[in-house]
């Protein structure tokens, strides 16, 4: 992308600017008092958010990610769209769908009065996106960088018949230490467990709060609106509040996971812990002709 043009069109002086980053990918730098932010036009991820005040990211970025135009980047908050997961209809495609690895256009860029950071990026329907998905569409993701980190996404059917989608908000969380970690609010939610060694169909019931002590990759259902993911290695608690989401996905790949990605690090399972607000599994989206369906989270770091 023309990063003078995208500066002269959307750059806030002493605030946001426009950036040529790894890989050429264009990087949107954001300094605005509440917080710092990094995001990328490059799937319309936010790959970095820290606080003013904090001293650690909220957001993890694996030092052997991907920064290519046609790769995934490992961290950060990836849009999985128009489907989570495995493609039902022909699970041998892309996981996650292919809107995380397009380049968004940036549609605005603004200041709010309490001195957040407005971004919303936009991505259409074009003849690369029906050979692999034959609808129309136009997509949103709008962020706002203050004192929580804000992400959603818009979807809207341009078509003349209906479509159905899963989709979700990949988020990774920074933290110190698996063995002080806890995700807190899904005591009593059922769960389809797709771990490694899980066998087929597995579920169960959570049962008090979630740790970390092996691989973790489940499905929860019926999921509150509120999250908490508790850091005792870094001193705080991550609050996650979803909308118009109720199912989550908890992931930890653990050591044989890690070590089989070669855009994690070995130890990587050790830094980060994926809890998403999504609709996936049971949860699939209808969109009607000229409908707009919208899903969202807003993250808030608090000091324990």
């Amino acid at each position: 992308m023309d990063l003078d043009a995208l500066n002269a069109a959307f750059a806030l002086p002493n605030v946001l600017r426009f950036v040529e980053g790894q890989g050429g990918l264009t990087l949107i730098e954001i300094d605005n008092g509440p917080a710092q932010a990094t995001l990328t036009t490059h799937g319309a991820q936010v790959l970095s958010y820290r606080p003013t005040e904090a001293r650690d990211d909220l957001l993890f970025v694996s030092e052997c990610a991907y920064f290519a135009s046609d790769q995934e980047i490992k961290g950060g908050v990836p849009i999985c769209w128009p489907w989570f997961g495995r493609d039902p209809a022909e699970p041998e495609r892309i996981i996650h769908g292919f809107a995380r690895l397009r380049d968004w256009s940036v549609l605005a860029c603004e200041m709010r009065p309490d001195g957040a950071i407005w971004v919303r990026f936009g991505l259409g329907d074009d003849e690369s996106t029906h050979a692999l998905w034959p609808h129309y569409f136009n997509l949103w993701v709008e962020v706002t960088v203050g004192s929580t980190l804000s992400v959603s996404l818009t979807t809207r059917n341009a078509g003349d018949e209906p479509f159905t989608i899963t989709q979700g908000l990949h988020a990774y969380f920074k933290i110190g230490d698996p063995a002080q970690t806890h995700v807190l609010g899904l005591d009593g939610c059922r769960y389809l467990d797709k771990a490694a060694d899980a066998p087929p169909d597995a579920a169960g019931v959570q049962s008090g709060s979630l740790g970390l002590e092996a691989e973790v990759n489940r499905i929860y259902e019926s999921v509150p609106q509120c999250l908490t993911i508790e850091d005792k290695a870094l001193s705080r608690r991550i609050r996650i509040e979803s909308h118009n989401s109720h199912t989550c996905v908890v992931w930890n790949p653990w050591i044989v996971g890690s070590r089989s990605m070669p855009d994690l690090d070995d130890e990587d399972y050790r830094r980060f812990v994926c809890v998403e607000t999504v609709n996936a599994a049971s949860e699939v989206i209808r969109v009607a002709p000229r409908q707009e369906v919208r899903i969202g989270a807003e993250y808030r770091l608090e000091s324990l």
